[in-house]
């Protein structure tokens, strides 16, 4: 990896790719509450770690063509919504992940004549969760398919964390699933170490987040099973690491 530019980034809201719409990101932050505990034996203070909190806020283009920005977030759910933001469309882009409360859905007309909205997006018991892309982006499987391999060069013994968008299925039920295997499927086969709910035609798109504990093998993969045609999602993980609050191992 080396130093990169803001060009060619995707966002992903409840699954639907509003990559085309977004203008700018302003905010994609895991800020952290610090608590003072300072003893009357200190000379100076002493803090800890409170609690941890994501934002991703970004600015959108009017569009109100079916699935785009405004059909998208117009409604301002009161269930949790998933934001997966990519900064490159392509496997091992750092990308971030949150499941959050959309807090607004606010608009602005400029003096120019432009038009453009305001989402802010805060975490609702997750933390922003920064992992990289399984996916080129948003990828489509014609039908059940194994994805190319991705080597992360060492097994890691703290859990994982998936991130799923389905933008569309046009017919049937596919299971989207994150494999892992120690040998890239030599003499150990590649087996399911994420499974994400199936997915029904009628139900995309929508999103999921879901977490694995244990050892995580060195090679992981992108696989869709079942009966389907034409599936289009992004994936994204984040191998735990033995600091994250909350232990998957």
């Amino acid at each position: 990896m080396a130093k990169g530019s803001g060009l060619a980034q995707a966002m992903f809201v409840g699954g639907r790719d509003l990559s085309g719409d977004v203008g700018s990101v302003q905010s994609c932050s895991a800020p952290r509450a610090v608590l003072e505990v300072t003893g009357i034996n200190q000379s100076a203070r002493q803090r800890v770690n409170g609690l941890a909190d994501g934002e991703i806020t970004f600015n959108t283009w009017f569009n109100d063509a079916a699935g785009q920005a405004h059909i998208a977030l117009r409604s301002l759910p009161t269930a949790d919504v998933i934001i997966l933001y990519a900064n490159r469309s392509t496997v091992d882009a750092a990308a971030a992940g949150l499941v959050a409360k959309q807090m607004n859905y606010d608009w602005a007309r400029g003096a120019d004549g432009s038009l453009q909205g305001t989402v802010q997006g805060r975490g609702n018991g997750n933390a922003l969760e920064w992992g990289v892309m399984l996916t080129a982006g948003s990828i489509s499987h014609a039908s059940a398919t194994n994805g190319a391999s991705k080597d992360d060069a060492a097994a890691t013994t703290a859990g994982l964390i998936g991130y799923l968008e389905v933008v569309s299925i046009a017919t049937g039920t596919p299971t989207f699933v994150i494999q892992e295997s120690s040998d890239d499927g030599g003499v150990d086969p590649f087996t399911s170490k994420i499974s994400f709910a199936a997915v029904a035609a009628a139900s995309a798109p929508t999103a999921e987040r879901k977490t694995a504990t244990g050892t995580v093998e060195r090679y992981l993969r992108a696989a869709t099973t079942g009966t389907f045609t034409t599936a289009v999602f992004a994936i994204m993980y984040r191998r735990g690491t033995s600091q994250d609050d909350v232990s998957l191992a």
